[in-house]
């Protein structure tokens, strides 16, 4: 049985998950992968959910398995024939455990990527595409941490903070050569998914941290942030929430807008518009960089 730690959170598998924080720890999720494919049925679409339900969520994935998440403490995998077990260590790294989350009670998850920059959590929101990984990879490549990658889990209390993920960031080829990472001392994700992986444990935090303020990615031929408004602000929070359509009947739908509402309250939400070109990267991180001392030396006065 391997053991790992993410979002919090002890989980204990009979299939080795590179992506998590090996540690010895007490359990809070199991995973298990049955020996037989006895059960499963092939999905039409790449990724089908059978079931949506608070505390039960059964979802297919073609060519990889049936995950089947109960009461945030269990994941049970009926694999495909011939299975891509790289593929479904990724699923249970990522969309499995988003899931578990939202079972075990947080009503409040970020589709975002989060790093600390000088022991403040910022992190970047935006469509699939916009950019959320490019803008974390090119602030690591300035020397700031990682804090988790695609699902940030928020605790609404005095300070807001965020419950880091797993030390891994995911990245293209060609955010990465841009920034400066070296290929070949990165982890090549799947040919499917044509990424990167930077990793870094050294220095990971386990810790809840606090959370300073959220960046939008909005595309622009100029380069500015500017804050957004609390109404758009509630909006936004809504929209770039993990699953909010997929996983719509597995959320408290009340409480996290409640949780939307409290946050905005007490975290800045800003429009981080910049050009989407490569030679810039490094720039804007610097730009979000000074932005954030700045307004952390307001708040000090």
């Amino acid at each position: 049985m391997y053991k790992y730690w993410a979002y919090g959170l002890g989980i204990h598998s009979n299939l080795a998950l590179p992506e998590l924080l090996e540690v010895d720890t007490d359990c809070d999720i199991t995973v298990t992968i049955k020996s037989s494919s006895l059960g499963y049925v092939e999905p039409s679409q790449p990724r089908e959910y059978i079931q949506v339900a608070p505390q039960e969520t059964i979802v297919a994935m073609k060519g990889v398995g049936i995950f089947h998440i109960i009461n945030g403490k269990e994941v049970i995998v009926t694999p495909a024939p011939n299975a891509d077990q790289r593929l479904m260590q990724l699923c249970l790294s990522g969309s499995a455990m988003g899931i578990a989350l939202y079972q075990r009670g947080f009503s409040l998850l970020l589709h975002a990527s989060a790093v600390a920059v000088n022991g403040q959590v910022i992190c970047f929101l935006g469509h699939s595409g916009a950019g959320k990984s490019s803008a974390a990879a090119a602030m690591l490549a300035r020397g700031h941490k990682i804090v988790s990658d695609d699902i940030v889990p928020v605790i609404l209390e005095s300070p807001v903070k965020v419950v880091p993920g797993y030390p891994q960031m995911k990245m293209s080829p060609e955010i990465a050569t841009t920034c400066g990472y070296d290929l070949a001392s990165l982890i090549y994700l799947h040919p499917l998914l044509g990424e990167y992986a930077y990793r870094r444990e050294q220095d990971f935090t386990c810790k809840p941290q606090r959370l300073h303020s959220l960046y939008l990615l909005v595309d622009s031929d100029e380069l500015a942030i500017e804050e957004v408004r609390l109404q758009a602000a509630i909006l936004e929070l809504i929209t770039n929430s993990y699953g909010i359509r997929s996983l719509q009947q597995a959320i408290n739908r009340q409480q996290h807008l409640n949780q939307c509402v409290e946050m905005v309250k007490s975290i800045p939400i800003y429009k981080l518009k910049r050009p989407r070109s490569l030679p810039l990267l490094s720039e804007v991180a610097k730009y979000v960089e000074d932005h954030v001392q700045r307004q952390t030396q307001l708040v000090l006065l």
